[in-house]
């Protein structure tokens, strides 16, 4: 396996929701670990989880998906393809909501709750900073 077919896995990898891939190839082996969903790796101390903020709403319970990196936000998965998620839609926890393009890597983020979009707050191809509302969430 030569370095460039290592680097296409490693970048799948981080663009899907796996959490690990070993691929064997011959005598040998590649295990490729995506750390990028790790929650406890990008909290925040006021954050309620990987990405998201609870809101002073006392008529419903809701929540800030919110930028895991510094970059670049992308709410759809590639060029030709509609957002990932839109308003009124249903989102489960674990489900990547859209990406942030940090260098050249593409960084999934995911809903740390059930619930629904009642906004999207950035728009696509916008620089975001790490803690950056996305997505306004209404908790189910």
């Amino acid at each position: 396996m030569d370095i460039e077919q290592v680097e296409r896995v490693v970048q799948l990898i981080e663009r899907s929701q796996l959490q690990e891939m070993t691929i064997v190839e011959g005598g040998q082996s590649i295990k490729v670990v995506n750390s990028t969903n790790n929650s406890q790796r990008h909290r925040l101390p006021f954050e309620a989880g990987s990405g998201e903020k609870l809101a002073k709403d006392d008529s419903n319970e809701s929540a800030q998906v919110c930028a895991t990196h510094v970059g670049i936000v992308h709410l759809r998965a590639d060029a030709v393809t509609d957002n990932l998620v839109k308003k009124g839609d249903r989102i489960e926890k674990g489900q990547t909501v859209c990406f942030i393009e940090e260098l050249t890597r593409m960084l999934p983020v995911v809903s740390e709750h059930d619930g629904m979009v009642s906004d999207i707050v950035v728009e696509d191809g916008i620089g975001v900073e790490y803690g950056q509302p996305i997505l306004d969430v209404i908790i189910h």
